[in-house]
């Protein structure tokens, strides 16, 4: 499978948290191959199910949303006021091209800055907030058919950067595309389990998706996947750097036997991957699943990512590859007993 393609497919998608279906349709015709059926819960959640021999139930999870914005309210002269679904920062809104899905179809619009020319001083010193931004759509053929509720995201092209993809949305879209991907490695490895690839909406505001399955399904283990911090800089923690492979996250949310054996796994077979410590909860779906029913036994893997919720992030394709290795392995543990 070409991952590079796959990726700046997945990246082009739209599909913020909550109308996340046109990614679903699209991660659905592309893993459908590879598993014995595909269904969905009703958040809007799908599911790919792969049997194995019926002794374990294994989860595969990544979140397919993405961050966006929705419209708040309707101004004279075609401006629309905005607010963030999931984290974004306000700083990236500037001078971008939206989309703004509507009832009749897509309008386009601009995020409208300020010329430096005509800035006084306090405006170079002072970062607007979302209070003080606002989408431009005077100019659209459906700018007059934008409505309050109506969601959107910045328009972003994905692009190869020497070897790399960079674009928006591959938070999480790189973890969809190592499920896709590791569910065609299951050709040739047998998994033990029977796996539940399953690919859930609203992480970025909540994450309802993720465990309404985890407990739907009675999942006896879990393995979540998401992205983390590549290259940066933080104090007292290890640099995850990209093309090293994905990074197993320790801690408290993650189940100290899972992850020896995950760990174990990826050495023995020549897996590159990372060690991430989680000292307390760890901002994904890990720290709801592991808490489901009676508790599921919960592993964290993390893709690098660098500029995570901006319309510019980068991912490594060797690092969806190596991810995808170690799902597909994992998948043929065998239970004992």
């Amino acid at each position: 499978m070409n991952i590079k393609k796959l990726l700046v497919d997945l990246s082009q998608i739209d599909g913020p948290s909550g109308f996340e279906d046109p990614v679903l349709e699209y991660i659905e015709k592309q893993i459908s191959p590879y598993v014995d059926r595909t269904f969905y819960n009703k958040i809007g959640t799908l599911i790919a199910e792969k049997k194995g021999e019926g002794k374990e139930k294994l989860g595969i999870f990544a979140h397919v949303d993405e961050v966006g914005h929705v419209v708040t309210k309707i101004e004279e002269g075609g401006f629309a006021r905005l607010e963030t679904v999931g984290g974004v920062d306000p700083k990236v809104m500037f001078a971008q091209r939206v989309r703004i899905y509507t009832k009749k179809g897509i309008a386009r619009g601009v995020v409208g800055v300020l010329p430096p020319h005509l800035q006084k001083e306090e405006h170079r010193k002072r970062v607007p907030d979302f209070d003080k931004i606002f989408i431009d759509v005077s100019c659209s053929d459906l700018g007059k058919d934008v409505s309050v509720g109506d969601v959107g995201v910045i328009e972003s092209t994905p692009v190869e950067i020497g070897g790399k993809i960079c674009g928006k949305a591959l938070d999480n879209r790189a973890s969809c595309a190592a499920l896709i991907v590791a569910a065609e490695l299951l050709n040739f490895i047998k998994n033990k389990a029977d796996v539940y690839f399953i690919f859930s909406s609203q992480e970025e505001i909540g994450g309802p998706g993720a465990v309404s399955v985890a407990y739907q399904l009675e999942l006896d283990k879990a393995i979540v996947l998401d992205v983390t911090h590549g290259e940066a800089k933080i104090p007292g923690f290890p640099q995850i750097k990209l093309g090293n492979g994905p990074a197993l996250g320790t801690g408290p949310v993650v189940d100290r036997e899972f992850y020896a054996e995950v760990a174990e796994l990826a050495q023995k077979n020549g897996v590159k991957f990372q060690i991430e410590p989680v000292p307390g909860r760890s901002g994904t779906d890990t720290d709801a699943v592991q808490l489901t029913r009676t508790g599921i036994r919960t592993m964290l893997v993390s893709i690098p990512l660098m500029y995570m919720h901006t319309p510019v992030e980068v991912v490594d394709p060797v690092d969806v590859q190596e991810t995808a290795r170690l799902i597909a392995l994992c998948t043929a543990i065998k239970k004992e007993g």
